[in-house]
């Protein structure tokens, strides 16, 4: 059908064409076929659509309305089925005269089990070693995988299905037994990838089948020895990189929608498995394969695959290409400048990576990492540098990291590759904004962490020789390795590790031992400097390197030790003249007398001598207890002295005391606020009720005061002149009641009161002394409680809360009381009452005032009258 639609269309008859005619009588054919008159009747459809692509268009777009016509009544007959095992019979048929035994092929198939197995278990592939011994034994002498990577293009346009295949598999077989390199005496199976590209014959056959990928081919697979893959194979001298290729390239062939392609890497290693071939280099060959090709792709299953357009590494090749030497110079110095960045920065505080002779200036200060290119094949130093070094006094601020010239090419390769590849990322992150889970941004990443440690490693290669300053001003040589944690690397630790060893970095920098080394080498009189001393750390080449600042904290150290003395800029080292001193400390001190309880301790000596505020001598009062002595004084003065006179006497040392202050504020019988301070030990007391300074507008106390009611603080401060000693500024508000009014409850001073409140005294003096205050008072008691005791004897005398006793009354029943203990000069009398009764609110206040009580302590519910 397809030839004569073609030519059908062509052919006019009135308003229309000959295919249209045909299109009706094909109608009226289908029809009649159905009726049951015409059942001994078989028509037969071919549709020659690989072979006339046009015809069968037309024959589609013509019997599209009959298509379900057609279907009804008819049986579709495929001469091969892609799908069986059915192709491999129609090879064996048309290519061999004869296979060899079943005894044979099943041999040959227990070879590939055995390899597939172990291929298995080194975890390259996932194929089922099984699978493939039952896939063998049917499709013996041909390779399982060609029926399923070829059936992938058995669709495309121009391509017939079992025609073509016969063609192909007829030349790669004829290759395998007379190309210029026969294979097949070293065989058990003719594979997938077995054809050779650089036949122009096989070229011209494959190329035919999705012409799209011939630069994919020519740039990648084969091209004489000069595509990528033949280029890797020849590095490793193997063959295994070629085979991948091609095994993709067929995977990769299909050229119609929503067809399968490409292999994943599992499946490419469990196809090209066979036996007697080590197939243990195969995993990195295609990592090779795969950062190194044009036209290579993944796709979202992880399945790699040829494309008719470039990929990232040919987008890396053409801008590597575009960078000149001076651009990979400027990524080295950015990317080695941050591994060698300092973060201890006890060796080392600044780095230079390919610096120019006068961007160079040593300082007293700072060690600088100058890394510089090599300059000799053994990874000499360059005589520029060697030159700066001589010149500098600063000879030990230099460190020079250096090597061999032959690697340095590389490593400029290598840094425009990873120059490339972080441009590339960039772009597809920030500018195209790929998703991350794209495969491609995922194969850049991946590049780029290759493309990194491929920059480490060649500069691991490049950078192997230090050179750090040590004795007699000269610069030595240390081989230097670059070791490599979790794939990373950190230059600062690298080296800190070469200079340890060669004893040119010190991280004690305390004790004796340091102690030593700064006094032989750089502290070397008794008295310097201390800039000359740091400077001699950055001019003596014998001087080992730690943290900048460990000098300085060193020198306090010694200082604080008293094994240095800093006089101005200068230090001075001991041993010093052993002189005598007090060191006092103040144990105790009683803040109602002001009395003091010092401890002293002589140093260097054995006798002290005192003097009140004046510096004591030889001649003053000499210290009797020196773990307890009292005084009041505020200011004493402090000599000690050897008697041996082993020691020299040193200057006094002088304590000064302090002066505190107390007050009490209570209410008078007028009702009014008083205050009474007193200081400890004694001393003039000022004060103000007006805010302002005691010291400048104090009044002078001198007995008990009034506080204004319109003050909000009293101000006091105790002065002892005499001593040139003050108090701290005693501050107190001023209590006030509610609204501002007077403290406490109401007083009616004409009334009698009464005062619930518990009273009670702790021994027989203050007894007597609560008994006369009420008496004098004119005050009666009551739920009394009176407890006379000795030693286990006692009397007690109790009373009911409404029967009120006169003092006086109550006097003369103690001393009853008393009668019953003997020895009643050494008992102890205690009393209680909850109830007083006073003739008038007056007495209360006049009791009050004398005890020097406030009425707010008193509730109201305390007090009735």
């Amino acid at each position: 059908l397809p030839p004569y639609l073609e030519n059908a269309r062509s052919i006019n008859i009135g308003n229309s064409d000959l295919s249209a005619m045909t299109t009706t009588a094909l109608s009226n054919l289908f029809t009649a076929i159905n009726k049951e008159e015409l059942s001994n009747v078989c028509l037969v459809i071919s549709d020659l659509r690989a072979a006339y692509e046009r015809g069968g268009e037309l024959l589609q777009s013509t019997f599209r309305e009959l298509e379900s016509e057609v279907n009804r009544s008819s049986v579709n007959i495929e001469p091969v089925s892609s799908t069986s095992d059915e192709v491999y019979s129609v090879l064996k048929t048309k290519l061999f005269d004869k296979l060899p035994a079943d005894e044979e092929i099943v041999k040959i198939a227990n070879g590939y089990k055995e390899v597939i197995k172990e291929t298995k278990q080194m975890g390259y592939t996932n194929m089922s070693p099984e699978e493939m011994f039952t896939k063998i034994r049917d499709s013996y002498p041909f390779h399982p995988s060609i029926k399923d990577l070829y059936a992938r293009f058995r669709e495309n346009p121009g391509f017939q299905q079992t025609r073509d295949l016969i063609r192909l598999m007829r030349h790669l077989v004829r290759q395998l037994y007379t190309g210029t390199d026969p294979k097949a005496s070293r065989k058990y199976l003719i594979n997938v990838h077995d054809f050779d590209l650089n036949d122009q014959e096989m070229y011209s056959k494959v190329k035919a089948i999705k012409p799209s990928l011939d630069n994919a081919i020519a740039h990648d697979i084969s091209a004489g020895g000069k595509a990528i893959a033949e280029t890797i194979d020849k590095e490793f001298d193997t063959t295994i990189t070629v085979d991948l290729a091609k095994l993709i390239l067929v995977s990769s062939l299909a050229d119609i929608q929503n067809a399968p392609i490409g292999l994943s890497p599992m499946e490419l290693i469990g196809y090209i498995c066979e036996p007697d071939r080590d197939i243990s280099q195969a995993k990195d060959r295609l990592e090779d394969f795969r950062t190194r090709g044009w036209y290579l792709f993944v796709n979202q299953d992880g399945k790699l695959h040829f494309r008719h357009v470039e990929n990232i590494n040919a987008k890396i090749n053409s801008l590597k290409d575009s960078y000149d030497n001076e651009i990979a110079r400027k990524e080295i110095r950015e990317y080695i400048g941050s591994k060698f960045k300092p973060s201890i920065k006890d060796c080392y505080q600044e780095v230079f990576v390919f610096p120019g002779i006068n961007d160079i200036e040593p300082t007293p200060s700072k060690v600088h990492l100058v890394i510089t290119q090599p300059y000799h094949q053994d990874g000499g130093l360059h005589p520029d540098y060697r030159e700066l070094f001589n010149e500098t006094p600063y000879k030990n601020r230099l460190l020079f990291l250096t090597g061999q010239r032959a690697t340095m090419q590389n490593l400029l390769d290598k840094a425009k590759e990873f120059r490339a590849i972080n441009t590339i990322v960039n772009q597809m992150e920030y500018e195209d904004k790929v998703p991350q889970k794209d495969p491609q941004f995922q194969q850049a990443v991946s590049m780029q962490e290759k493309a990194r440690l491929n920059l480490l490693s060649n500069a691991k290669e490049t950078f192997v020789t230090l050179f750090y300053p040590a004795k007699d001003s000269e610069l030595y040589a240390a081989d230097f390795l670059m070791e490599f944690t979790s794939n990373d690397f950190n230059g600062e630790e690298q080296i800190r590790k070469v200079l340890l060893e060669r004893k040119k970095l010190e991280t004690e920098t305390t004790g004796d031992n340091f102690q030593k080394k700064v006094e032989s080498r750089l502290f070397t009189r008794k008295e310097m400097l201390w800039s000359k001393i740091k400077e001699r750390a950055a001019t003596n080449t014998n001087w080992q390197w730690h943290l900048p600042g460990a000098l300085d904290n060193f020198k306090n150290e010694m200082i604080k030790k008293e094994m240095w003395k800093e006089n101005g800029n200068y230090v001075e080292k001991g041993p010093f003249p052993k002189t005598t001193s007090v060191l006092v400390q103040e144990l105790t001190r009683d803040d109602d007398t002001g009395e003091t309880t010092l401890k002293l301790s002589p140093i260097y000596g054995d006798k002290i001598y005192y003097e009140v505020n004046a510096p004591a001598t030889p001649a003053s009062l000499e210290v009797a207890k020196f773990n307890e002595f009292k005084t009041t004084e505020l200011r004493l003065s402090f000599l000690c002295v050897d008697s041996s006179n082993n020691n020299e006497t040193g200057p006094p040392v002088e304590w000064v005391g302090k002066i505190t202050l107390k007050y009490n504020t209570y209410n008078n019988s007028a009702g009014k606020t008083m205050m009474e301070i007193a200081s400890a030990p004694p001393a003039e007391i000022r004060y103000t009720t007006d805010g302002s300074s005691p010291l400048d507008n104090g009044a002078l106390y001198d007995g008990d005061f009034e506080i204004p009611e319109d003050a909000q603080f009293v101000l006091a401060v105790g002065v002892a002149p005499k001593y040139d000693v003050q108090s701290e500024t005693l501050q107190v508000k001023v209590p006030r009641g509610p609204g501002g009014g007077k403290p406490g409850p109401d007083i009616d001073k004409n009334k009698p009161l009464t005062l619930f409140k518990m009273q009670k005294t702790n021994d027989t003096e203050q007894t007597y002394a609560m008994l006369n205050t009420l008496k004098k008072h004119q005050a009666s008691i009551a739920s009394i409680n009176i407890t006379i005791d000795k030693n286990g004897k006692w009397a007690e005398l109790n009373t009911d809360p409404d029967s009120p006793i006169d003092p006086a009354v109550l006097e003369q029943k103690i001393d009853n009381l008393r009668d019953i203990i003997a020895d009643e000069d050494k008992t102890t009398i205690t009393l209680e009452y909850k109830n007083t009764h006073y003739p008038s609110g007056q007495h209360f206040l006049d009791w009050v005032e004398e005890n020097k009580l406030e009425l707010k302590t008193f509730k109201p519910s305390e007090v009735k009258q």
